[in-house]
């Protein structure tokens, strides 16, 4: 956030932390436990769910992943909170749409709980993210004499994805990893597993951060995962320690613009 009135991109920064302090944002219904046609129903409810997300997806990553579901929600959904009104609210603005359309039901937006239903989204985590999106707005608006960033949160990079992955990189430095390949570590890892007939991710990348030199994997949650082909560098928000090591919150950038923003640490 800090870095992103250098690139431009303050308001999409803005909405990817508020994002991102937003937990468990897609809804990922369970499979069913009774069999029979429960089980049948919970895959069905999985399958449109995976469908669903899908057009959030982005091929960069997770915080351009969580841009596109803010900005669609934004575009399509009215929402309120409950301190200014709520579903009354909402509905009212709904009506007031259509009868400016003077076509019932096609005021072009559905309301927040139908949109999230519909997309499978938590919308009590995506109503959270843009309380907290709001209040850093506020924070980063404010003068400097009153404790504040004086930043232009309107500036916006639009479709210039580029800048947005650089002001990642520029903030996330020191969580970025590179992709292993060919290496003899790898390669001996992969041989076990092929013996024992394990099926980890170990055959399609592993990564080895730039501090530390940890090993580690992409986490199964992020859109980057299974990725053909993989990407080469990312930055990660979160190090995740299980029986392996996992990085969240994974966005790809290239390996060079890591000497750009932080020359005197990649040097």
């Amino acid at each position: 956030l800090l870095q992103s009135p250098k690139y431009g991109c303050v308001s999409e920064m803005l909405t990817a932390i508020a994002m991102l302090s937003a937990e468990n944002i897609f809804y990922l219904p369970g499979g069913g436990s009774g069999g029979g046609d429960a089980e049948e129903k919970g895959t069905g409810l999985a399958a449109r769910a995976a469908s669903a997300h899908r057009r959030f997806k982005s091929y960069e990553g997770d915080l351009p992943t969580m841009l596109n579901v803010y900005n669609y929600w934004r575009r399509e959904a009215i929402y309120v909170s409950s301190e200014r009104g709520g579903k009354k609210e909402q509905k009212r603005r709904r009506k007031e749409m259509e009868e400016a359309s003077k076509k019932p039901g096609k005021g072009g937006k559905l309301l927040h709980g139908e949109w999230c239903t519909r997309n499978f989204i938590s919308g009590r985590s995506l109503a959270r993210a843009h309380d907290v999106r709001n209040q850093i707005q506020e924070i980063c608006a404010r003068d400097e004499e009153r404790n504040g960033l004086s930043m232009d949160v309107k500036q916006s990079c639009g479709e210039d994805m580029v800048s947005f992955l650089k002001c990642a990189s520029a903030g996330l430095f020191l969580q970025a990893a590179a992709r292993v390949s060919n290496s003899v570590d790898i390669n001996k890892t992969i041989r076990k597993e092929m013996q024992t007939g394990a099926t980890s991710s170990s055959t399609r990348g592993r990564y080895r951060t730039k501090v530390g030199g940890t090993e580690v994997s992409i986490h199964p949650t992020s859109s980057l995962f299974m990725r053909n082909p993989p990407p080469s560098c990312v930055v990660y928000t979160e190090l995740l320690v299980t029986k392996k090591t996992y990085v969240r919150g994974v966005t790809q950038i290239r390996e060079e613009w890591l000497n750009e923003v932080a020359p005197k640490f990649f040097k």
